[in-house]
């Protein structure tokens, strides 16, 4: 049996009532988590291009476009939602990985429920499903190895994660549901050229990939058909776009994957995360005023030193949000100088801040191999500071501040919610509408009663 066709009968046995009490509360907070990014990514030029493209060029159909009024065909409402919610640097990881989830399983759950009438307990299922598919095939596709090809796991191996949400939301049939992951195997893209200049192709990967994902399924389920060993074969993905591959990854059975998720306080890259968290635990923790400091040591694992450590002419020289969200040094700047690293702190007005360029001018960035044989189940990060007076003050945070083992609370993903949400049209009673809505999910017998809210 191929990986495919193994995967097709594993996931169309899960029912509802198999997910753990665990599962089904991660996918709540995964859901508001992934509403607060898209409306925090919504002003955003990536966003509203992406959006204005959709909204010209795929047919009105009842999916929300959230913050619009106007509803698309699946493909065109996943197009839209996920790559704005991919913009802040904000959506949820697998640090094992190494991967973005939610921005894709979620806006694809809801549009293929909203375009069937479906309920909150199947969307639920569904999104369980597409977060164990996504991690599980990140893991597989050797993340480290994947990334030094130039390749963006979130989008890569987003595209199969959408297209088995899709289809078990869709009813497919095992032969059905193979086919569809044959035929987003066929589409597979996710360059990562653009760290090199802070363009903007990241951010509408996850759009790709989501959009892909409900276009193979429609497709599977007309009769089209993609190559069951998609995978595996001699020119499946794993030869394709893996060095040192571990298939045994995809057919691991250690529980639901979305159980071990992540999320994010910092609005930036996850690699920019514990240094964040180190400069500010170190600050506050020995009353360090940024004017007092002479030097800061910042060390990385590997892949993360190559990700937002270089190239330094680009990291400590940022030209744009995109260059300040995946550089090392200006977020380790801007979290001394400011106390936090949030949205307004990578806006186009921080990044020109002449304090900001100076400081980072005592920073300095470097690979200690010491850290990787943490990488990639931790994706710890050590802070140095040398101060004016001698003194020297080293912070080292192996998890980051949202990870399984030092979580965000329900309380704090509620409260990235109501600060991401601020600046939208959402009112107060529409939010707690939101919340409540998420919080009794598998109670509702029509998806379209939590995303009317969010038009």
């Amino acid at each position: 049996m191929t990986y495919s066709l193994f995967l097709a009968e594993k996931y169309s046995k899960i029912q509802y009532t198999d997910l753990t009490a665990n599962a089904i509360q991660k996918a709540k907070e995964c859901i508001i988590d992934c509403f607060s990014c898209i409306y925090g990514g919504l002003s955003f030029d990536s966003s509203q291009i992406t959006r204005e493209f959709a909204l010209e060029n795929y047919a009105r159909g009842n999916c929300t476009v959230i913050g619009n009024d106007v509803t698309l065909v699946p493909a065109g409402a996943c197009l839209a939602n996920s790559t704005a919610g991919h913009g802040p640097e904000l959506d949820d990881t697998s640090s094992e990985a190494v991967l973005h989830v939610g921005v894709i399983v979620i806006p694809t759950a809801l549009a293929i429920a909203e375009s069937l009438g479906l309920g909150g307990a199947e969307v639920l299922r569904a999104i369980v499903i597409g977060y164990d598919m996504h991690i599980k095939a990140g893991k597989a596709a050797n993340p480290q190895t994947h990334l030094a090809r130039g390749l963006h796991p979130t989008a890569t191996c987003g595209m199969f994660a959408s297209a088995i949400t899709a289809a078990s939301l869709m009813g497919l049939t095992i032969e059905q549901t193979a086919n569809a992951l044959g035929i987003v195997g066929s589409f597979v893209a996710g360059n990562l050229e653009c760290y090199s200049d802070g363009t903007l192709t990241k951010r509408i990967q996850p759009g790709i990939a989501s959009s892909s994902g409900v276009t193979a399924a429609a497709l599977a389920a007309k009769g089209y058909t993609g190559p069951k060993g998609i995978f595996e074969g001699p020119r499946g993905f794993f030869h394709a776009y893996c060095d040192q591959p571990r298939p045994e990854e995809l057919i691991k059975e250690d529980g639901f994957e979305i159980e071990g998720i992540s999320f994010k306080p910092h609005a930036c890259c996850r690699f920019n995360q514990t240094p964040i968290d180190a400069t500010l635990e170190n600050c506050a923790g020995n009353n360090i005023s940024p004017e007092d400091i002479k030097s800061v040591l910042l060390e990385l694992t590997e892949t993360g030193y190559d990700i937002v450590g270089q190239p330094a002419e680009i990291k400590f020289d940022p030209k744009n949000v995109v260059d300040a969200q995946f550089s090392a040094p200006y977020s380790v700047a801007v979290a001394c100088i400011e106390g936090k690293a949030f949205l307004e702190e990578y806006s186009e007005s921080s990044i020109m801040r002449q304090d900001i360029r100076e400081f980072m001018r005592k920073i300095t960035v470097k690979h200690d191999p010491d850290l990787d044989r943490y990488f990639p189940e931790a994706w710890p990060a050590r802070v140095t500071i040398t101060m004016n007076d001698g003194n020297v003050y080293t912070t080292e945070v192996k998890y980051a501040k949202g990870d399984p083992k030092n979580p965000l609370s329900w309380e704090e993903v509620l409260q990235k919610f109501n600060t991401l949400t601020a600046a939208s049209n959402l009112s107060e009673s529409n939010k707690k509408q939101v919340v409540e809505a998420v919080k009794n999910l598998e109670e509702i017998k029509d998806i379209k009663e939590l995303t009317d809210l969010l038009a």
